[in-house]
């Protein structure tokens, strides 16, 4: 069993770069260069990073042969501008997903995930985080240079996930390497998973722990360090032999028995062990085969450093995720109350409010523009009124009228519809 590393506090630091990783004095942490002479911090240095490619497709147009590998976005960020190591380009509304394997990505003070997008700018890519590959939270974007993320504002405090998706929002379709081009995925806020074999643990169809599952026990504990500011997610799983039902109550007996064993030490805080009982619901191989059922039962122990910060106030719920023709990708959302919302061109955003079920009126601001406004808005000097009208109150498509400051008539009109792409 390897030894496990304490997830410490974030530190995002943007220092000259080396051109090589840096190593840190404590716990493994390491810098890597961010391709924009800087340098960010990963508490679990080599072990942050996504090590698996869960599907890949190219848009339209895509980067090429040369930048079409999925797996360069895998491990470290490696990318070299001498023509060594590539990235990948996604291509125009290009769509990645990636997993982690032993660590996860969770919500801690500060920036939580970081995307290694390499060329001059980071261009606007939608990401979504997810437990088990299927069901996805939308985690905003990165965009003009933001490439640090932190999720507090769309998850609950304490869940742990696995998967990360990338979707190019139509940026930068005309570009030589069209769509965003990524070298790695990795996770700043990140917990240590450790698989551990129920035939070890436990009898065929039992969950009393037997007694040389003590001795592996003992030796999980021994390796946490820090184990008062720890805490420890027991999730329990099962193969699919007999019933769905049946396997979920096994699955929660014998995560409680580990959990149990935990609490039993005296090592952790009061608390600070939980479980979760997945059964035969998070296979990780094949049941057709003797080996992929042996692999799937299993208890899984995610470990964390608790958090020593408040959990951020502001709430983020998407409201949709429209295609919005030549102006991209559009996203409304609502943040501690207020619409807020953006588009891809010219870094595009949208501020205002629902006026009736199928219109909303507010204003548009975008980076550049062929009229300079008198005053700012949102720190930028070009913006305009809009008027977003809905179809249906489901909201599935819509026509946007849109204005420049000081003007008392619409100017222009485009058309967006809904599509569920995160």
């Amino acid at each position: 069993m390897r030894a496990i590393s304490t997830v410490m506090l974030p530190l995002l630091i943007a220092v000259a770069a080396t051109g090589t990783a840096a190593q840190s004095a404590e716990g493994g942490g390491r810098s890597y260069p961010d391709g924009h002479g800087g340098e960010v911090y990963f508490p679990m240095g080599d072990r942050s990073f996504a090590d698996e490619v869960v599907s890949f497709t190219a848009g339209e147009p895509d980067g090429g042969d040369a930048s079409s590998s999925p797996e360069a976005v895998l491990g470290v960020p490696d990318w070299d501008d001498g023509g060594g190591e590539e990235a990948l380009t996604l291509g125009c509304m290009g769509d990645l997903v990636v997993s982690m394997s032993d660590n996860s990505l969770i919500d801690i003070p500060g920036p939580d995930l970081y995307v290694f997008e390499i060329g001059p700018d980071t261009e606007a890519t939608a990401l979504a985080i997810s437990e088990d590959g299927e069901n996805w939270v939308r985690v905003g974007r990165i965009a003009g240079g933001k490439a640090a993320v932190d999720i507090a504002p769309y998850v609950d405090a304490g869940t742990a996930y696995w998967y990360v998706r990338l979707l190019d929002l139509k940026q930068a379709c005309d570009s030589r390497t069209p769509g965003a081009d990524v070298d790695a995925i990795g996770a700043i806020g990140s917990a240590t998973k450790i698989a551990l074999d129920s035939e070890v643990l436990f009898d065929s169809g039992e969950h009393q722990l037997k007694a040389g599952a003590h001795a592996a026990l003992e030796e999980v504990i021994a390796a946490i360090d820090n184990p008062g500011s720890t805490r420890i997610e027991v999730a329990g799983h099962t193969d699919n032999v007999g019933s769905e039902s049946s396997n979920l109550a096994l699955s929660e007996r014998r995560a409680r028995a580990v959990a149990d064993f935990l609490d039993l030490s005296e090592t952790f805080a009061e608390d600070a062990v939980t479980i979760r009982a997945f059964g035969e619901s998070r296979p990780i191989a094949s049941n057709d085969t003797a080996r992929g059922r042996a692999s799937n039962r299993r208890v899984e122990l995610t470990v964390r450093t608790a958090p020593t910060e408040k959990a951020s106030t502001r709430q983020v719920e998407i409201l949709g995720v429209w295609n919005a023709g030549e102006h991209g990708v559009m996203e409304l959302r609502r943040v501690n109350g207020q619409i807020e919302g953006d588009y891809s061109l010219d870094n595009g955003a949208v501020l205002g409010d629902f006026v009736s079920d199928t219109v909303f009126e507010g204003d548009w601001v975008e980076d550049d523009s062929r009229k300079r406004c008198d005053s700012k808005k949102d720190g930028r000097e070009h913006w305009g009124h809009l008027r977003i009208e809905f179809e249906t109150a489901q909201r599935d498509a819509f026509d946007v009228f849109w204005r420049y400051c000081g003007e008392e008539e619409d100017r222009g009109q485009w058309r967006g519809q809904l599509e569920r792409l995160l």
